[in-house]
C-alpha cells in the first residue's frame, strides 16, 4: 500500500523513481539538464494515461511527496531561525542544530521545486484531458518544455543565492 492507503500503480512508481533520480542528478550535475529532457519526454509520451504523469494516482503521489517535503522544509526552517533554533535543537535531542537545519533547509529547495513543478504540470495535463483536449503535442512537447523551463528557472534563481 502507498501513502494514505492508495495503491500505487507500476507506471506511477516508475515515474516517481525517475523524478527522484532526475532531481538528484540535476542538483549534483547541472550540466546534465538537456539529457534529462529525454528521460522526461520518454515518460510523458507513454500512450496510456494510467502510466503517465497525467494520471490521478500520480497527482496524488506527488501531493504526498510535496506534503512530506513541505513539512521537512518548515521544520528545518524553524531549526535555522535565530529565535526558534534553540527550541528545535532541544526537541530533536541536539540532532537538528541551527547549522544543520540551515544546510538541510537550503538542500530541500530543489527537490521541493522539482516536485512542485511536476505536480503543476501533471494537474494541468489532467485538467486538459478531462476537458477533452486530445492534441498530442500539448502532452509530449508543450507541457514537458514548460516543466523543464520552470524547474530550470528555479534552479537558476536558487544558484544565485550561493554566488
Amino acid at each position: 500500500m502507498g501513502l494514505g492507503g492508495l495503491k500505487p500503480t507500476y507506471g506511477a512508481l516508475i515515474i516517481q523513481a525517475e523524478a527522484a533520480l532526475v532531481s538528484s542528478i540535476l542538483y549534483l550535475m547541472p550540466w546534465t539538464a538537456p539529457y534529462m529532457l529525454i528521460v522526461i519526454a520518454a515518460t510523458v509520451t507513454i500512450p496510456s494515461i494510467n502510466r503517465s504523469i497525467y494520471s490521478p494516482s500520480f497527482q496524488r503521489q506527488t501531493a504526498w511527496v510535496l506534503l512530506a517535503l513541505s513539512i521537512m522544509e518548515a521544520l528545518t526552517g524553524f531549526a535555522a531561525g535565530p529565535v526558534s533554533s534553540n527550541l528545535i535543537t532541544a526537541a530533536t535531542g541536539g540532532l537538528l542544530t541551527r547549522g544543520v537545519g540551515l544546510e538541510l533547509h537550503l538542500l530541500l529547495i530543489d527537490p521541493l521545486a522539482f516536485f512542485f513543478t511536476l505536480h503543476i504540470a501533471s494537474g494541468i495535463g489532467l485538467a486538459l484531458i478531462r476537458r477533452g483536449v486530445r492534441w498530442t503535442p500539448i502532452y509530449t512537447i508543450v507541457i514537458p518544455a514548460l516543466l523543464l523551463l520552470g524547474f530550470a528557472t528555479v534552479i537558476y534563481l536558487d544558484s544565485l543565492f550561493f554566488f
